[in-house]
């Protein structure tokens, strides 16, 4: 089975930390990481991505302009915005504007799990169950 693309573009180490630690439950996903806004920028105009996961903001771009560069690639792919409070409105209005979920970092993403598992049963991106085949 194809490995599911997933993008993750965060700068802040403790939360690229914690979120690989989350990430690494989730095998399905074949998982790029970038901190570059005109690396990300580039990618997502040339490959389509399952999965986003975007803090809001990088040195040099938005996550709602990169929500929207994913999405015109692939029209299901499901953006996660990481944010601080302080932006948190415009977070929502991310999702307003289509992105799946924000989480407002740090103390809430321990809710990246429970959105991944959202997503994975969703959108149909689970791995088949070991002995889902046998009658």
């Amino acid at each position: 089975m194809d490995k599911k693309q997933l993008l993750f573009l965060e700068e802040e180490g403790y939360v690229v930390d914690r979120v690989n630690e989350i990430l690494a439950a989730f095998p399905q996903f074949e998982v790029t990481r970038l901190a570059d806004a005109k690396e990300a920028r580039a990618l997502l105009k040339e490959k389509a991505f399952d999965v986003v996961i975007t803090a809001i903001y990088l040195r040099g771009a938005s996550g709602l302009e990169l929500s929207f560069t994913a999405r015109e690639k692939n029209k299901d792919a499901c953006v996660i915005i990481l944010t601080g409070l302080d932006n948190a409105d415009l977070a929502a209005k991310a999702v307003a504007e289509g992105a799946f979920d924000f989480i407002i970092k740090p103390p809430g993403i321990e809710r990246l799990t429970n959105i991944l598992k959202i997503i994975t049963l969703v959108r149909g991106l689970a791995l088949p169950e070991d002995g889902a085949h046998k009658s």
